[in-house]
């Protein structure tokens, strides 16, 4: 195992025993699944479902791709991040071999709520360029500036994060900026990835579960 320091009170370590990165944040290790096989997605759904059917709860969601050199337009996502609790997957959507179905069944159950700044956008992209559908989403940021009006103008989620569940996040542009469609993703990014979806999570966890 080898680890980096690269967020606050963060780091990431890789178990070649597993394939799977740990991912430590805010006093919490997240296993995080990175991988361009179905199988492995198949996989990591099946464990998800064990744990949480018929348990209605929220999934954070994230999506990146390249960044496009004309700022009003956008590449294909390249990554697809879902983040419940402490377990994350991150799916090279890029190079999948093929998007497994019960990723798909996934994503329209009706029990898990999928969590993000700006979500319906995010939905609507892979939607548009892989078919994916999302049965029930939730905009975080609307339900934090709903839930305490005037507190906010526009949070990031940076912002929301430090704000509503006491998470101090960095996120680095040059890893923002970075080539998401790269064949292999550095730790950088794996990291990245994997805290953007745990902090929608979180962040939509407390906003609408622990009502």
């Amino acid at each position: 195992m080898y680890a980096y320091n690269r967020f606050p009170s963060s780091s990431i370590t890789y178990n070649a025993s597993t394939s799977k990165y740990s991912v430590t944040c805010d006093g919490k290790t997240i296993e995080t699944t990175l991988t361009d096989k179905a199988a492995i997605a198949d996989e990591w759904v099946r464990e998800i479902l064990s744990l949480y059917a018929n348990k209605p709860t929220v999934v954070g969601l994230d999506i990146e791709w390249r960044p496009h050199p004309i700022r009003s337009m956008s590449n294909k996502s390249a990554t697809l991040q879902l983040c419940i609790n402490d377990k994350c997957l991150i799916l090279q959507l890029f190079y999948m071999d093929e998007i497994p179905q019960s990723l798909k069944n996934f994503l329209a159950d009706s029990n898990f709520t999928y969590v993000g700044i700006e979500v319906a956008d995010d939905i609507a992209k892979l939607k548009n360029e892989y078919g994916l559908e999302c049965s029930s989403s939730a905009d975080i940021r609307a339900l934090a500036m709903r839930r305490w009006p005037g507190r906010f103008r526009r949070p990031g989620l940076k912002d929301l994060a430090s704000d509503v569940v006491g998470l101090y996040m960095k996120k680095p542009k040059h890893v923002c900026m970075s080539n998401w469609e790269a064949r292999v993703l550095n730790e950088n990014q794996v990291e990245y990835a994997c805290i953007d979806a745990y902090a929608s999570y979180k962040i939509g966890h407390k906003l609408i579960m622990e009502n």
